[in-house]
């Protein structure tokens, strides 16, 4: 056999130990991970605002207070329900507070998801007002934070505030209480906190809860309040224009990549009024 013809011969078989070895392993790595991230589902998260109570009727800022749903908000959470009975979930979630926990109980089971393991996160509560809480909020404390923040008027502040007014009335909660603008006795821990806060813990609970899901994606019920879910918006720079959320309102997320995306409306009240219209 001559030189030639036997390094012919001999190239494959090198080339195969070389592979062996670990040389040409990234294109079949870089393959795999192709492979992988195309199986990889997206989660979608139903971020829903509870149904109305007692403070929301009598038009009182309520936060980490925690009044309870009215008949109205306990019907609005079986119309939410019935108008998500197509949507099979995964999982839901939803803050400690009774509101939240019942308008979440109330559209699991008229969706028909009863079956599904309702979780409770303290994380996905409303902001907290300090010595603001119970306090009229029209009539007094929007008023006084538009003062604090030099407007004429409540009126004047809304709409000087755009798509953060929602952290500008958070803002506003929290250095009035600092400055003890109520002199009231509420101990430190209580008083209002920060927007930031409320950014973070809701960004980190929800990216827990989207993460938790893994590539097997799906739907996630989560129930929560409006100024906290407005600021978590505002933390992922999706811009709410449209001011406060209704009651049994649903935000439509995706989570893919480390990533939210809004699908639709901010604050849409379609499955609301489906299941309305349906009962």
């Amino acid at each position: 056999m001559n030189k030639v013809l036997a390094k012919a011969i001999a190239m494959p078989a090198a080339i195969a130990l070389i592979c062996l070895a670990g040389a040409c392993g990234s294109d079949t790595k870089a393959n795999n991970t192709a492979q992988t991230n195309a199986a990889a589902q997206t989660t979608t998260i139903y971020l829903v605002r509870h149904g109305e109570t007692a403070a929301n009727v009598m038009h009182r800022a309520q936060g980490w207070s925690d009044f309870t749903l009215t008949q109205n908000g306990v019907d609005g959470a079986k119309y939410l329900g019935k108008g998500l009975k197509d949507v099979k979930f995964a999982a839901a979630y939803s803050g400690d507070l009774t509101r939240q926990e019942k308008t979440a109980d109330g559209a699991l089971k008229a969706s028909g998801n009863n079956k599904v393991n309702l979780k409770i996160d303290p994380r996905l509560r409303e902001c907290n007002y300090g010595s603001y809480e119970g306090v009229p909020d029209t009539d007094e404390a929007i008023p006084a934070i538009a003062q604090h923040f030099g407007y004429a008027n409540a009126q004047d502040f809304m709409k000087g505030s755009g798509s953060q007014l929602m952290s500008k009335m958070q803002e506003g909660y929290y250095e009035l209480d600092q400055a003890n603008s109520l002199k009231t006795d509420l101990p430190t821990e209580l008083r209002a906190e920060k927007p930031e806060t409320v950014e973070n813990r809701m960004s980190e609970a929800l990216t827990q809860i989207a993460k938790k899901q893994g590539d097997k994606g799906g739907n996630i019920l989560v129930v929560s309040s409006g100024m906290s879910i407005s600021l978590f918006l505002e933390a992922q720079k999706i811009p709410n224009n449209a001011g406060p959320l209704k009651n049994d309102s649903v935000t439509e997320l995706t989570y893919k990549n480390g990533k939210f995306t809004l699908v639709g409306d901010i604050g849409s009240l379609k499955y609301y009024d489906a299941g309305k219209k349906a009962a």
